[in-house]
């Protein structure tokens, strides 16, 4: 992976993402501050498109979407809106199906373009219907929320939930281009800040993992340093945090695509934490809260297996609750539903749940042999 020379603002940074062999599909991932007014000509350089479906959804549409239309429309390039329902229950068929529609009643042809402005959830519905409108046309990432900007707009899994599980209908389709504002972060609640600092936190547990050729920053005691500046949406701090983010992801999407291996790493705390958000019906529940119970599962079971010590267990919970991500499965989901909910995962292999686990500080492994009352036990300490 390398870091490209910004050309148009030297306050930006740049990561490029390499998929092997496929030299076509490299793309940027641009971060900066207040650069939501530049998007039009990151959009013109990096796709040929006239047309650009936007959408979003009712929350994000108030706040940037007639300053995104502007920015585009400078570049003469034509715009159209879909505002979809907001929240994860709206993750769907039914969401995409209006993406589809809208997209042939506004005559996108395959040079064209959808871009998706919010968070992981509009990344992930839009980034699949672009993936299988006319079989694939340019998909462009504004994400807005800090969970999509460290995590979900990277890499090129897109997909939506099922009733039975999430995630299990999609796709790996890879953006043209990723375009972050951190300045759009200021708009949201903590609690939905929260969300992305459950996948940073993740990225700390993983990093010598991800196998990145960069000099390492060391994320967990970064963390532990700097929460306050981080709460605070200190620009350098968040800049220089989303941006090691996306080199992380990068690092792993690079050595593995499609998920062959490597890249599951990239699911730990999402066994337990979306078996969680199913049993909630993806509603009134957050995919941070899910993740952030999860990984202390995931630390529980990793220490009843005699993979890591009392004291790394100790302080890795102590980090996660740092942050305020001291959550709890809700006493109405019964464990055999979790269970249940586990093994209808994607991430399931020959029946067998698929955990990554830590196995020493900031390194983990995959396993599938776990036994299952190891499992019911460490689920019964997060209620």
């Amino acid at each position: 992976m390398k870091l490209w020379k910004n050309t148009k603002n030297m306050n930006n940074e740049i990561v490029k993402v390499e998929i092997p062999v496929q030299e076509s599909r490299n793309y940027p991932i641009i971060i900066g501050k207040n650069i939501l007014d530049h998007l039009g000509e990151y959009v013109k350089t990096y796709s040929k498109a006239n047309k650009i479906l936007i959408i979003t959804n009712e929350t994000i549409y108030p706040l940037f979407g007639e300053k995104v239309k502007s920015s585009l429309e400078k570049e003469n390039l034509e715009t159209e809106f879909l505002i979809l329902n907001d929240g994860e229950k709206y993750k769907d068929i039914k969401s995409l199906e209006l993406i589809w529609t809208k997209a042939i009643e506004y005559k996108l042809e395959r040079k064209d373009a959808i871009l998706a402005l919010g968070g992981g959830v509009v990344g992930d519905i839009t980034g699949f219907a672009a993936a299988t409108y006319l079989r694939g046309i340019d998909f462009i990432q504004v994400p807005t929320t800090l969970l999509a900007q460290v995590d979900s707009s990277v890499g090129g899994k897109v997909a939506v939930n099922h009733k039975l599980g999430k995630n299990l209908i999609g796709a790996f389709y890879q953006p043209k281009l990723v375009f972050t504002d951190i300045e759009t972060l200021k708009t949201l609640p903590v609690e939905e800040l929260k969300v992305g600092l459950a996948e940073v936190l993740k990225y700390g547990f993983i990093e010598e993992s991800c196998n990145l050729k960069e000099e390492k920053l060391g994320l967990l005691k970064y963390l532990e340093a700097k929460k306050d500046d981080i709460f605070a949406l200190n620009p350098t701090t968040i800049q220089n945090l989303i941006k090691y983010c996306c080199q992380l992801k990068a690092a792993v999407v690079n050595q593995d695509e499609k998920e062959a291996g490597l890249r599951a790493i990239l699911n730990f705390g999402h066994t337990i934490g979306h078996a969680v958000e199913k049993c909630a019906n993806y509603n009134n529940f957050t995919h941070g809260q899910g993740v952030a119970i999860g990984m202390k599962g995931a630390f529980y079971i990793a220490k009843e297996k005699g993979l890591i010590a009392e004291d790394y267990l100790n302080s890795s919970l102590n980090l996660i609750n740092l942050y305020g991500l001291d959550y709890k499965i809700s006493q109405d989901f019964k464990k055999d539903d979790l269970m249940a909910a586990m093994l209808v995962d994607k991430k399931v292999l020959s029946k067998k749940i698929r955990f990554v686990l830590p196995v020493n500080i900031a390194n983990v492994g995959i396993f599938s042999d776990i036994d299952r009352d190891i499992i019911y036990s460490a689920i019964e300490k997060l209620y």
